[in-house]
């Protein structure tokens, strides 16, 4: 269960999956208190949320707001995952002011939207606040090894199985790093990108029992590519032969 818990970290928390249940859920990466003045944004939709990804700079206007200055942020990528998830980059149009403090805004959300951390002290909703440091990053991850996968696992949970294919993490010295994944089933050849948080040391692709990147029941054979990116947009792409792998499988009992 705690590999459960662990995907949702940044991206989503755990609804009930039954089909007559409401689901939703907005997520901001980064995650952290400061940017730097050239910092990117992904906003991850879970669920009903999702139709809010689409609908960003259409419907939904998507903003950093200081006082009474409004700095919009435009899309620059969307990807939508295969189970229950849909993200996408941001680039703010103008330069931010280093010093100043900003808040990540939607507007028009429906009513039933929570955009924000929630403070369990005092139980309310807070708008995801930063504040900007006098610097600019134009240096990517350094990566010194490639990845490899480490295990698969496939567990049954009351709601819908756990599924994952699990890879090392060869950036260690880039606390902000987020990871751009893009699998390809061999047999349909559809390819699916997606943003993913690391989780300690690991890469985990595939899907928890709510909500996930990726479906790896749809196909048998992959083969999956990552590339490294910090929260300034710095992307070390993939190079070299993508790693090969079969879907987790079920154990059965007794075996």
């Amino acid at each position: 269960m705690k590999k459960v818990l662990a995907l949702f970290i940044g991206f989503l928390v755990t609804y009930s999956a039954f089909a007559d249940c409401t689901f939703n859920g907005l997520y901001v990466y980064p995650g952290g208190k400061t940017i730097k003045q050239n910092s990117i944004f992904i906003i991850t939709g879970y669920g009903a949320s999702q139709e809010v990804i689409l609908g960003l700079n259409k419907k939904h206007d998507v903003f950093l707001k200081s006082g009474d200055t409004k700095i919009k942020l435009l899309v620059t990528e969307t990807h939508v995952g295969q189970f229950y998830l849909t993200q996408a980059l941001l680039k703010p149009e103008t330069e931010l002011v280093p010093g100043q403090d900003y808040q990540i805004l939607i507007d028009n959300l429906p009513k039933y939207e929570q955009f924000g951390n929630f403070n369990s002290s005092t139980r309310k909703t807070e708008p995801y606040s930063y504040q900007v440091l006098a610097l600019k990053d134009f240096e990517k991850p350094q990566i010194s090894t490639r990845p490899k996968l480490i295990r698969k696992t496939f567990v049954e949970y009351g709601c819908g199985p756990e599924v994952y294919a699990i890879f090392s993490k060869p950036a260690t010295d880039t606390p902000d790093l987020i990871v751009k994944a893009t699998l390809k089933d061999l047999i349909s050849k559809k390819k699916t990108t997606f943003y993913i948080n690391p989780i300690g040391n690991e890469l985990m692709v595939g899907h928890g029992m709510c909500a996930g990147e990726f479906n790896l029941e749809q196909g048998y054979n992959y083969e999956i590519e990552f590339s490294f990116m910090d929260s300034s947009g710095n992307l070390t792409n993939w190079t070299g032969k993508k790693i090969r792998f079969t879907r987790p499988k079920e154990k059965v009992s007794g075996k």
